[in-house]
């Protein structure tokens, strides 16, 4: 599953650029000339197209990411009549590595991650009479950080039992690193694209056209300074997950991340970002019908959210217009597993096929640094930061925080329902806390292992000799 070629590679990007392209018309399918060779400024459109569309791909190409991690969560069910795995790997019994409920959520990633390492790999080799040297390093730095935010996605799923890094060489089979060390690299990845975003100017803008997820929601992310934004909400997201790792956790981050995490929201202090700001950022779109057909994959008939998230909401809280009536789900197995209730954006529509889905919003950007800033007994900061988003949907301010087990049950409840099925965050949040197990959580069924991570596919056991344990 990891040997991919260079002739590969093309393919993918050819595949990526043309099917899932929400812009840009389709191109001649580039070669490996278009890596090898001198890029130009079309085929730099291509390829760098042909990237975005793969990192789309990877979170809807399986359930994993929005849906699965959501029900390992005990925010929602799938019940389908004919697939009973929704049920019976996730909330009733452990996941198979060999099937899509255990083992999704990873060749899509490490293939965006092959088709962003070959462009990289390119972009020297670019025509700078076509290609200006800052419009060079303006990619790079946008591309890398595109890279990184696969490899986080990856890690996010995989927790504790690791990932692989993989080799520039498509035909190494590399070994699974634990936790620290992704972690550590995608760190390093996103300095570095920072170095090239910093070298290529503010001003300069990318040479490639964007989808417009990326320039319609507040901010461009065609201008350098917007996408360093960008690369510092996940730098210091990332520098949080190390800061807080159960694996070689280095506290001393807490700092780090509070200062990139308030870098990315523009510099503004805790509580004062404005709630208009909250759904800026990044977003992938979706096109629901036709050649180029890439649907919403949330909008679905057989989700449901679990009726404790309803149960949760407090009184007066706009998020419940999230929460909608449905028919009856029931799994048939276990009659026990039923629900009347779905997420909005789930209701399956044409409307919902085309929704958007924010990558990384202002909104999450803020609730982060108020993860930071509890862990690192900034009460008073976290407070302001929490309450910005309280207000904004009807809620009353809640007092000074006065503890970090108090600030880990606020901030929980405001990412819960403003973040519901934009990923995996709830899945992350509740295992980096050690609460996703009684009394924090009840079982759902009696046999509920409180699944947490989910396993290396069998293919890639296979591939490594069965020797998968991190290193």
């Amino acid at each position: 599953m990891k040997r991919y070629s260079a002739f590969v590679l093309g393919a993918v990007l050819a595949t990526a650029a043309c099917k899932d392209n929400p812009v840009a018309n389709p191109e001649n399918a580039p070669t490996t000339d278009a890596i090898a060779g001198a890029i130009t400024r079309t085929s730099l459109q291509t390829l760098a197209i042909g990237v975005l569309a793969q990192d789309r791909t990877a979170v809807t190409s399986t359930f994993t990411f929005y849906t699965l991690s959501e029900i390992y969560a005990r925010d929602a069910y799938r019940i389908d009549a004919s697939e009973p795995r929704y049920v019976t790997e996730t909330i009733g019994g452990q996941p198979d590595p060999s099937s899509f409920a255990g083992g999704g959520g990873w060749t899509a990633f490490y293939t965006a991650i092959r088709a962003a390492t070959g462009l990289i790999e390119g972009l020297p080799n670019a025509s700078t009479s076509a290609i200006s040297a800052n419009e060079n390093k303006a990619s790079l730095g946008f591309i890398k950080t595109i890279k990184a935010l696969d490899y986080m996605r990856l890690v996010e799923l995989r927790d504790s039992i690791g990932v692989s890094i993989q080799a520039s060489d498509p035909a190494e089979v590399t070994p699974i690193s634990c936790k620290p060390t992704v972690l550590t690299y995608i760190a390093a990845l996103l300095d570095s694209g920072l170095t090239d975003l910093q070298a290529a100017g503010n001003t300069t803008v990318l040479p490639f056209k964007l989808p417009s997820g990326f320039t319609a929601f507040g901010r461009n992310y065609g201008v350098v300074s917007n996408i360093i934004l960008f690369n510092r909400a996940l730098k210091g997201k990332n520098d949080f997950y190390r800061a807080i790792s159960r694996q070689g956790g280095q506290p001393a981050l807490l700092a780090t991340a509070i200062a990139e995490l308030t870098q990315a929201l523009g510099g503004a202090a805790p509580g004062a970002v404005p709630a208009s700001q909250f759904t800026v950022g990044p977003y992938y779109v979706f096109i629901p019908a036709g050649s180029e057909a890439a649907p919403n994959p949330i909008a679905d008939a057989r989700l449901g959210l679990n009726p404790k998230f309803r149960d949760s909401i407090q009184a007066g809280d706009t998020r419940a217009s999230k929460i909608v009536s449905r028919s009856q789900l029931t799994f048939t197995i276990d009659p026990r597993v039923t629900t009347n209730i779905t997420y909005v954006g789930a209701v399956f529509s044409a409307a919902n096929q085309a929704r958007p889905v924010g990558i990384i919003r202002d909104e999450e950007v803020v609730l982060l640094r108020a993860q930071a800033e509890i862990e690192a007994s900034q009460f008073a900061a976290a407070t302001a930061d929490i309450n910005s988003v309280r207000t904004t949907y009807g809620l009353a301010a809640i007092p000074t925080i006065t503890s970090i087990t108090e600030g880990r049950s606020r901030v929980l409840y405001e990412k819960r329902y403003s973040l519901v099925f934009e990923g995996d965050q709830r899945l992350v949040d509740l295992r980096a806390y050690g609460y996703l197990r009684e009394p924090y959580i009840t079982k759902e069924l009696p046999a509920d292992p409180f699944n947490s991570a989910f396993p290396i596919p069998v293919g890639e056991r296979d591939a490594r000799g069965g020797d998968f344990a991190c290193q």
